[in-house]
């Protein structure tokens, strides 16, 4: 009877260690992910961002990607232009433009 109190005292003990464990090693994953999270590090936001297109463009498509926000426009003229946006800073990063090869 001695012996199997002993065991069942030390499997309650492995017990408490094992959900310890576990609790430890989920609590540091969330610190993790949440420290490493571009919008946690990003603040209250950018405010108000102008990005400047050229007169006469228009807006056909605007996509979300990791952290780029891309704009493809359609100038004046018809041919395609792409301007990329940091989304946390709210910068144009670039632009692309298209004109036939020569």
């Amino acid at each position: 009877m001695q012996a199997l109190k002993s065991l069942v005292i030390a499997l309650g003990v492995l017990i408490l260690i094992g959900a310890g464990v576990v609790a430890v090693t989920l609590y540091k994953r969330v610190a993790v992910n949440s420290a490493a999270s571009p919008a946690a590090s990003a603040g209250p936001g950018f405010g108000t961002q102008k990005i400047e297109i050229p007169e006469g463009a228009h807006l056909d498509e605007v996509i979300a990607s990791g952290d780029r926000l891309i704009l493809r426009l359609r100038l004046a003229d018809g041919s395609p232009r792409i301007l990329v946006v940091d989304l946390i800073t709210g910068a144009p990063l670039g632009e692309l433009d298209f004109a036939p090869a020569r």
